[in-house]
């Protein structure tokens, strides 16, 4: 077989490692894990939570792939070791409180069979042409206030990084703070505004009603309580030593001798290639970003791009289990 795969971190000179991490075994295991942000600076043992919690997690998953029993597993015993293994190491080794996730895209060969298993909104696209990429509706609302932000601080005329780091912030801490930014209470009126106009198409009328106190309270004290939250639809699943559930929970099989080949990849990339190659993969990203480098148009995001930062870490593994 033929095993390709990438993991690069959205800082564009290498300075730092990014909240990605990629499992690889094999004949056994294909795994990529995309670790959550860090919005209030926390560390462990110099570590992103993100980081940490994609590291454990991966870990845990290498150990049941090598497991003499791993055909025997089922992919809800995957979620449990992978949750034990984060709050356990959280316990070990992070400052009370520390809130560290993970979403996750692993496939599992079991000799007849491959087991899949997706966790939030990394992806799996299969032989080529069918792509299961989940996402959570929480994304769109703090999407919408970013944009709208963005095209604020625009006419203020804010520019260049400052503009795509001031959208971020208004967005991660929250638009309360938004006098901060020059921002008055009408501007700020008109932004929430906006975001709600862009999200009624798109959300639930649950979702729709919580969208000003969402981008008012930011990423940092609005998202995380729909974490792994049954009966709201922002609700959203995250491997993060709790009890893993929402919509964008899906394990599945297939017959190994119907899959060419598979894709995992991280939200790093806005879109999939029409081939099956890194090579491929890296040029579509390459196409988005000339196209669409501030992710306000044609592949709105929570981040841009700046001149020293990609709009996010990014990562695929191909892997061909026959010949294309």
């Amino acid at each position: 077989m033929l095993i390709e795969s990438s993991c690069i971190p959205k800082y564009r000179d290498l300075s730092q490692p990014g909240d990605d991490v990629l499992a690889i075994v094999p004949q056994r295991l294909y795994a990529v894990f995309d670790g959550a942000t860090d919005t209030v600076g926390l560390s462990i043992n110099g570590e992103s939570p993100g980081r940490f919690a994609a590291r454990q997690a991966a870990m845990a998953m290498v150990s049941t792939a090598l497991a003499p029993d791993h055909a025997a597993r089922a992919q809800a015993r995957w979620l449990i070791d992978m949750n034990r293994a984060i709050a356990e190491g959280l316990l070990a080794q992070a400052p009370p409180g520390t809130r560290a996730g993970t979403t996750a895209a692993a496939v599992l060969d079991c000799g007849d069979e491959l087991r899949f298993l997706i966790v939030g909104d990394s992806g799996v696209r299969i032989n080529g042409t069918e792509l299961i990429h989940l996402h959570k509706d929480v994304d769109r609302i703090y999407t919408a206030g970013r944009i709208a932000a963005f095209k604020r601080l625009q006419t203020k005329g804010w520019v260049g990084d400052a503009l795509e780091q001031g959208a971020r912030q208004l967005v991660a801490k929250g638009l309360s703070q938004a006098a901060q930014f020059g921002l008055d209470a009408h501007e700020v009126e008109s932004i929430l505004r906006g975001a709600r106009q862009a999200c009624v198409p798109l959300l639930q009328p649950d979702a729709v009603s919580l969208v000003e106190s969402m981008l008012l309270a930011g990423i940092a004290q609005g998202q995380y309580g729909f974490a792994n939250r049954a009966g709201h639809s922002l609700g959203y699943a995250v491997v993060d030593g709790g009890d893993t559930q929402g919509a964008d929970l899906l394990a599945f099989s297939r017959p190994k001798s119907e899959v060419r080949s598979i894709e995992l990849f991280t939200d790093g990339y806005a879109t999939c290639p029409p081939d099956v190659t890194l090579r491929a993969w890296e040029d579509e990203f390459a196409r988005v970003e000339a196209l669409d480098y501030a992710k306000t148009a044609a592949y709105p995001g929570v981040k841009g791009s700046t001149t020293t930062q990609f709009s996010d870490d990014r990562s695929v593994l191909v892997a061909h289990f026959q010949s294309p």
